[in-house]
């Protein structure tokens, strides 16, 4: 499946390497263009915000052709990504990050509903599941290659790897042999409609509550960390969350494939609820390990499951609704970094952080629930 998937498994370790990198490399972006580094961190809302909007108004549509789609969308991320990098101002700086977000937000559920469509219907839970993991990939793995690029080269060295991978991806797909299939379209207004129905509306309000709660707490993990007993191993902590990423990005696609996609996302988030509540217990090393491995898990785990009950429940436009989910992951994580923010900025106690996160993560499953409910009556 690999051989068939990979342009699209790497053009995922793009986005999810740019969606996050920027927010390490602020200080030296700032000093570079002359800014503060308040204003440069617009950069990351400029993204996200821009992937949010532009993956549910455009995905749809640009279905119809997903070869040419896929491959315009690659070109202006990767074009947007070089003009990043050799910004010589932060007006331009901020500029590429909207034109980057939105080719991200047309290509990422684009190319896991043309992965779901390359493979039979046995495997196309795994096929979605591969696509998304490149995103835990360029997140967990690509972030700390990329920020270690910056300390030896320079800020721009990482956004031109960004540039070089997507380079890379959208080669892969522009030389790809045979065609890609096409993916249903409706109109705008249908488009709509497709994202307000309740069935639809709770899976994507599932998916923004898990990002508010999992990726939200990460962007204040090293906070948590300073005041437990692993202060003074927090890069090792880190890892322990990534290992857990890529456990569960990687491992769930057959489990998709074999299990009602409903009951795993419940499981899902249950295991994530533990998780988090057991980050509440800073200062017992062991079980801070073992909840950030399963909180790793189980956070990259539960966006597959959900991408695949949409395009099951949508038929007639999976892109629409495969692009509104994951617009709501993103929008999960800025939502979550703002209110952490807040409570950050309160002083408020890493368990309060954590026990925020968990309740929020609660509230996600206890949606969950009544989505599998409805399901069940219908």
């Amino acid at each position: 499946m690999m051989r068939r998937l990979w342009p699209f498994v790497v053009g995922s370790v793009a986005l999810g390497l740019d969606a996050y990198v920027v927010a390490g490399l602020l200080p030296s972006v700032a000093s570079s263009l002359g800014a503060r580094e308040a204003t440069v961190g617009l950069g990351v809302a400029a993204f996200t915000g821009s992937y949010a909007v532009a993956g549910p108004l455009l995905a749809g549509r640009a279905g119809q052709r997903s070869r040419r789609s896929l491959v315009t969308a690659l070109l202006v991320f990767t074009a947007a990504n070089l003009a990043t990098a050799l910004s010589p101002t932060v007006g331009v700086f901020l500029g590429a990050r909207v034109v980057a977000g939105a080719a991200a937000g047309v290509y990422s559920p684009l190319s896991s509903a043309v992965a779901a469509k390359l493979v039979g219907q046995e495997r196309r839970g795994r096929a979605v599941a591969l696509v998304l993991a490149g995103l835990a990939v360029g997140t967990v793995f690509g972030v700390p290659i990329g920020l270690a690029l910056a300390q030896r080269w320079g800020w721009r060295a990482a956004i031109l790897l960004i540039v070089a991978i997507g380079g890379a991806a959208l080669a892969g797909i522009a030389l790809r042999g045979g065609e890609l299939p096409a993916i249903p379209a409706s109109s705008p207004a249908d488009r709509l409609r497709s994202i307000a129905r309740p069935k639809n509306l709770l899976t994507v309000t599932v998916t923004l509550l898990t990002g508010v709660a999992s990726l939200g707490l990460y962007t204040y993990l090293t906070v948590v960390l300073s005041a437990g007993s692993l202060a003074s191993h927090q890069s090792m902590a880190i890892w322990f969350w990534g290992l857990g990423g890529a456990v569960g990005a990687l491992g769930i696609g057959p489990l998709v494939d074999r299990c009602d996609p409903l009951r795993l996302s419940a499981v899902i988030l249950t295991g994530l609820v533990c998780a988090l509540f057991g980050m509440t217990q800073v200062h017992a090393a062991g079980v801070t390990v073992a909840s950030l491995f399963v909180w790793g898990m189980c956070g990259w785990a539960s966006l597959a499951p959900q991408q695949h009950v949409l395009l099951q429940a949508n038929p007639a436009d999976g892109a629409t609704a495969v692009a509104a989910n994951a617009s709501a992951n993103y929008l999960g994580s800025a939502l979550g970094a703002a209110i952490g923010s807040l409570l950050v900025a309160a002083h408020a106690a890493p368990a309060v952080l954590c026990g925020s996160a968990a309740a929020v993560s609660a509230l996600a499953l206890l949606c969950q629930v009544v989505r599998q409910r409805m399901s069940s009556k219908a």
